[in-house]
C-alpha cells in the first residue's frame, strides 16, 4: 500500500472510529455528572464527577434532587432487569446458537428432498412484523398462565431467531473446505465425529459471531418483553428502562440517571464480545493433522 493510501485509511478509520464511540463517550461522562451541571448543556466540564447515578440505578443510594419518592421503584426494576435479561438472553443464545448450528450444517453440506421447501419456510417466518404475531403469542401465554414468565420470552425469541442464525450458519458451513471432511471420512470418522471434531472448529468464528446476535437480539428486545413482562416481577432490562428514561412515561427522570443505567446495560454485550473476539478474528485455516479424531 502506498504512503497515500496508508494515510487516507488511517484518517478514514479514526472518522469513523470517533463516529462510532462518540455518543458511547457522551453517555459515560453524563453519567459520572449531576444533572444540574449536565444541564449546562453536554460540553458542560466535569467538575465533580459522581458514582452515585449509579448507586441510584440499583436503589442503593439517595436522592439529593428530590427524586426517591418518584423514581425508587422504577430504578430497582432497572436494577432486577439486568438479571433478568441475562437469564433470558443466556439460555436464549445457547439454545439457538445449538439449534442453528445443526440446521446450518444440515442445510449447508447437503442436499435432500424439500431443502428448498424448509428454506423457504425459514425465509418467511422472518417476513411478517413482530406486531403481526404478538397478540397471537400473547393470547397462547395468557391461556397457559405463562404470562410473566421468562420462559414465554425465550420460546419467542427462539422462534424469530433461530431462522435467521440458520440462514447465517448455512452461508458459512456453504463457504468451508471439502477436502478436510472428505479426509476425516476416509479416516473412518462417523458423520457426527466429522462434525464435532472437524466442522465445529473450522466454523467456531462463524458460531461465536451467531451466539453473539442471538445474544443482543435477546438483550435489546423491548416489544415483546414489555407485553410478555410488564408488571411482572421477571421484567427484563429494555423496558425497565422506560421508567427510567427522560421520554418515558413520567417525563422527568434525570438524564444522569438515565445515561448511568444506559452505560451499565453495554456491560455485558462488551464482555460478551471480549470473551468470542479470538473466535470471530481468528483466521479460518485449519490443519487437518491437529484435528482431534482424524
Amino acid at each position: 500500500m502506498e504512503p497515500r493510501q496508508r494515510r487516507f485509511v488511517i484518517i478514514a478509520a479514526v472518522v469513523v472510529a470517533v463516529w462510532t464511540m462518540a455518543p458511547f463517550f457522551w453517555l459515560l461522562w453524563a453519567s459520572l455528572m449531576k444533572n444540574a451541571d449536565l444541564n449546562q448543556g453536554i460540553v458542560a466540564w466535569l467538575h465533580d464527577p459522581t458514582l452515585q447515578n449509579y448507586a441510584r440505578v440499583f436503589g442503593l443510594a439517595g436522592d439529593d434532587e428530590g427524586y426517591d419518592a418518584i423514581f425508587g421503584a422504577q430504578t430497582v426494576a432497572v436494577g432486577n432487569g439486568f438479571i433478568n435479561s441475562l437469564v433470558v438472553a443466556l439460555p436464549t443464545a445457547i439454545i439457538a446458537t445449538a439449534v442453528a448450528t445443526l440446521a446450518g450444517y444440515a442445510f449447508g453440506r447437503f442436499d435432500f428432498r424439500g431443502k428448498n421447501s424448509f428454506l423457504f419456510g425459514l425465509l418467511m417466518s422472518r417476513v411478517l412484523p413482530p406486531i403481526a404475531i404478538l397478540i397471537p403469542y400473547f393470547t397462547l401465554f395468557n391461556a397457559v398462565g405463562m404470562i410473566g414468565n421468562p420462559i414465554s420470552l425465550v420460546i419467542t425469541y427462539l422462534t424469530a431467531i433461530i431462522p435467521l442464525l440458520a440462514w447465517v450458519l448455512m452461508g458459512y458451513f456453504a463457504t468451508l473446505p471439502l477436502e478436510v471432511e472428505r479426509a476425516a471420512r476416509l479416516d473412518g470418522c462417523s458423520r457426527l465425529q466429522v462434525l464435532w471434531h472437524v466442522m465445529l472448529p473450522m466454523a467456531a468464528p462463524g458460531i461465536s459471531a451467531a451466539f453473539i446476535i442471538a445474544f443482543l437480539f435477546a438483550w435489546n428486545e423491548l416489544l415483546f418483553a414489555l407485553v410478555l413482562t410488564g408488571g411482572s416481577e421477571w421484567l427484563t432490562l429494555s423496558p425497565a428502562l422506560i421508567g427510567v428514561s427522560p421520554i418515558g412515561p413520567l417525563g422527568i427522570t434525570p438524564m444522569v440517571v438515565f445515561a448511568a443505567a444506559s452505560t451499565l446495560s453495554i456491560i455485558p454485550p462488551v464482555i460478551m464480545a471480549l470473551i468470542f473476539q479470538r473466535y470471530i478474528t481468528r483466521l479460518n485455516i485449519v490443519d487437518p493433522v491437529t484435528i482431534r479424531g482424524v
